[in-house]
């Protein structure tokens, strides 16, 4: 397997998407744009990871990037002189396996780490192909809530999410435990040569949130606490995700301490690359959200004022769940 590291970064940048991040929800499609229809829901390609062409956006930090996939994350590997940490594996055995095998020859020789932004199914429902040879490492909060809802979260994507062509990613499928976890909010991981910074959020888009800071690259990968130019998803699904998943405060202070820690570039859980903008956008949008929210009234109406107040944005059927939540 040969691999394209040239990537142009302001490229990568550009790298837009309509992933969908995790719900449970039967999944709307791609929208296409016609003349005289607008936007209207098709088929999507199969959420399968592709990792042949990870690209370099800071020396030894890689992205493979979700090529505007639904149910497909933005995946990192980060190169030390002694280990590669991975961060996310995707969905299903194929997708981790690619990921791994990326990894192995990114970093012969070296032990893989992986970890996950959440334990939410498209961002790692595959590493149980980590569990033989190399490390899991998760914090507490996040082996908790995968402990307790895996396996209903397993379920249901299969059931709700993944249309009949596609649940067969999901065949074979472990809910597989840490090797090893972490307590507190932080911890350093010695990749030889360079440090990763876990940061453990707690509960915000879903129990057990972390973002992962590599402060010598002025890199973060924020998994789903941002999205770019995509709704962020306040995942309010009951009785799978209710109420108590969720926290919306938790949230917004986790946005303003990616946004303090000014890295130069931020990996969002799926869509385009970016600075401090994302979080700001994320904030700007939850403010625009919770006032439409106060202002009570018709959910219909409720969800067309969001949608005229952000009309480029993506995947508009991601505004009623957090306006529900608001509102519940």
């Amino acid at each position: 397997m040969s691999f394209d590291l040239s990537t142009d970064r302001r490229t990568l940048l550009s790298l837009s998407t309509v992933a969908i991040a995790a719900g449970i929800v039967p999944l709307p499609g791609v929208a296409q744009e016609t003349e005289d229809e607008g936007s209207v829901p098709t088929s999507y390609p199969q959420p399968s990871i592709d990792a042949r062409h990870p690209a370099e956006i800071a020396p030894g930090v890689f992205v493979i990037p979700d090529r505007r996939i639904p149910l497909v994350p933005n995946v990192g590997i980060i190169v030390g002189s002694e280990r590669a940490l991975v961060v996310d594996c995707g969905l299903g055995i194929d997708s981790a396996e690619a990921v791994l095998d990326t990894a192995r020859r990114l970093a012969p020789g070296r032990e893989i780490v992986l970890t996950l932004t959440h334990a939410h199914p498209e961002h790692g429902f595959g590493a149980q192909v980590f569990a033989t040879d190399e490390r899991i490492f998760y914090n507490a909060p996040q082996a908790e809530h995968l402990a307790r809802a895996g396996q209903p979260l397993l379920d249901g994507f299969r059931a709700a999410v993944l249309p009949p062509e596609h649940r067969f990613l999901l065949d074979g499928i472990e809910i597989t435990p840490p090797t090893e976890t972490y307590d507190g909010t932080e911890t350093r991981l010695d990749l030889g040569g360079r440090e990763a910074v876990l940061r453990s959020v707690g509960l915000a888009h879903s129990p057990g949130d972390q973002i992962v800071h590599l402060p010598d690259a002025g890199v973060i990968f924020a998994g789903d606490l941002i999205e770019e130019r995509i709704y962020p998803i306040v995942p309010y699904f009951p009785p799978l995700i209710g109420a108590d998943d969720i926290d919306l405060p938790t949230w917004r202070t986790a946005l303003g301490m990616i946004a303090d820690l000014a890295p130069t570039i931020i990996v969002p859980g799926h869509g385009s690359l970016g600075g401090t903008e994302l979080p700001e956008a994320v904030s700007g949008y939850f403010d625009a959200l919770e006032d439409v929210a106060a202002g009570g009234g018709d959910l219909d109406a409720m969800v067309a004022e969001v949608h005229r107040r952000y009309p480029t944005w993506e995947q508009a059927g991601y505004i009623p769940p957090a306006l529900q939540y608001l509102t519940r």
